[in-house]
């Protein structure tokens, strides 16, 4: 059963617990249609089958309705999908861990690329799990990574240690959040990440990287960010982002939400829906899939304890009126 908040402050902020996570089980028609769509997908199913799967779902609009949702769910997915189910050897049951984690990683022809890029981030890459310090889902673990050099590391994070020469320290973000800290002589450190480096010196900054793309902020002190042939000073309070084409503007940032997370919570301040399921996925195991762009386009302001992250379920489904099913393996269909 859905539980909704009684109240919401005008942050779109529940002002009282709701108990659950504000998602239904899946009923029998939906499961089924995912049974269907995942055995069609693997290529399981002979002529037979197809025309009984097509007799399913047209004896009725919710048999169909359920079947058109499964088959959104999946092509959401993209390449991870397509790579998975080049020898149809992929699950049959959406009742294991991880429901579209698990069932792909059954393809051996799709082994190497889902262990670089695996689908949504359900599980580590090769690169993730052989890292020198590594955080789990919602994790987060302080490191003393010197004398004169602090390591905050945020879920789903990990690091490869280059040097550990005194005034020459060298780690590489691999992905995930980290926020450090250098005070006193020989604290000079250098991060790389995603196609740069930070090097700081008497400062603290945070720094975020998602694959290609990395996001630096400066929190106190100053630190120079190098990217693209370009060396960028930062000042505390602002904030700059860089890929693998461009270096972003200097931007003024708001500090205490940028470390929010290192005092358990999350803040977000008129952010569009899409980009706040985004981050909370980091923090709780499985996966939230909104299939509404429309919704996903919204703002919303908000503020969650990292270990409450669900209470955007409850919120999405109260504040816009979506419908959320969820699965076996934290996956949430948001409807």
């Amino acid at each position: 059963m859905m539980t909704k908040p009684n109240n919401l402050d005008r942050t779109g902020q529940a002002t009282e617990t709701a108990s659950g996570n504000g998602a239904e089980e899946a009923d029998p028609i939906e499961q089924e249609a995912y049974d269907w769509v995942t055995r069609y997908v693997a290529g399981q199913l002979v002529p037979a089958d197809i025309t009984a799967m097509r007799q399913w779902y047209g004896q009725s609009a919710a048999h169909a309705a359920a079947y058109a949702r499964a088959r959104r769910v999946w092509l959401a997915m993209g390449p991870a999908a397509s790579a998975a189910t080049q020898r149809g050897k992929i699950a049959t049951r959406l009742d294991r861990r991880a429901v579209l984690g698990g069932a792909l990683a059954a393809s051996a022809a799709a082994t190497g690329y889902l262990a670089i890029r695996p689908p949504f981030g359900l599980w580590p890459s090769y690169a993730e799990l052989t890292a020198d310090y590594h955080t789990g889902t919602g994790e987060q673990r302080e490191v003393q990574f010197s004398r004169s050099i602090s390591l905050d590391l945020n879920t789903r994070t990990s690091v490869a240690v280059k040097s550990r020469a005194p005034g020459a320290a060298r780690i590489e973000l691999i992905s995930g959040e980290l926020a450090a800290s250098t005070a006193g002589t020989a604290s000079l450190l250098t991060v790389i990440a995603a196609n740069g480096r930070v090097v700081a010196e008497k400062a603290r900054f945070n720094l975020r990287c998602d694959e290609s793309k990395a996001m630096v902020s400066c929190l106190e002190g100053a630190i120079k960010v190098e990217a693209l042939g370009s060396t960028i000073g930062l000042a505390a309070g602002q904030q700059i982002a860089y890929g693998t084409r461009e270096v972003g503007p200097v931007r003024t940032v708001d500090t205490g939400a940028v470390s929010a997370w290192q005092q358990g919570m999350l803040i977000f301040e008129s952010t569009p829906v899409f980009r706040i399921i985004e981050e909370v996925n980091r923090y709780r195991s499985g996966r939230i899939i909104l299939m509404d762009a429309a919704v996903g386009q919204r703002l919303l302001s908000a503020r969650f304890q990292i270990s409450r992250t669900d209470e955007i379920i409850v919120q999405l489904v109260h504040i816009f009126g979506v419908r959320a099913t969820a699965f076996p393996g934290g996956i949430v269909i948001l409807t």
